[in-house]
């Protein structure tokens, strides 16, 4: 059985030129490029904020770029905005299954604060310019 299935295979392989190989890579190489960048382009994260503590997305050294944000909790958590010269900007507070866009500028650290006594769940989906991104903070 595996004989016969062999030789189907490489029967088959004949009509395969040079030309139609040539074709085949290029379309292969495009695919794998295409999904290489596609899962690059999206960060997901599940992130666990502790009691009283913040979660820091960003040093302030990257590029700008978007964040959906999903409250998968049952306590608000705010969202805060720091430049690199260390102004903070309160962006909005996040409510328990509540969805939220936030746009954030290049060189700037986005700050999740949970202020409750529970613990707080993010589902982070960042697109854009994420390059030299960190996540974590002291607080976390």
């Amino acid at each position: 059985m595996f004989c016969s299935a062999f030789s189907f295979t490489t029967s088959h392989l004949r009509f395969i030129n040079h030309e139609n190989w040539k074709k085949m890579k290029k379309l292969l190489t495009s695919i794998s490029v295409s999904l290489l960048l596609i899962s690059c382009a999206t960060l997901s994260s599940r992130t666990v904020i502790g009691p009283k503590k913040a979660f820091e997305l960003g040093e302030g050294r990257h590029g700008s770029y978007t964040a959906n944000i999903t409250n998968d909790c049952n306590v608000p958590v705010e969202i805060f905005v720091v430049s690199l010269d260390g102004a903070e900007t309160y962006l909005a507070t996040i409510q328990p299954a509540e969805n939220k866009k936030i746009d954030v500028s290049a060189n700037t650290k986005a700050i999740f604060k949970n202020n409750s006594s529970e613990q707080a769940v993010l589902k982070l989906k960042l697109h854009g310019n994420k390059g030299n991104l960190s996540m974590g903070g002291p607080n976390y």
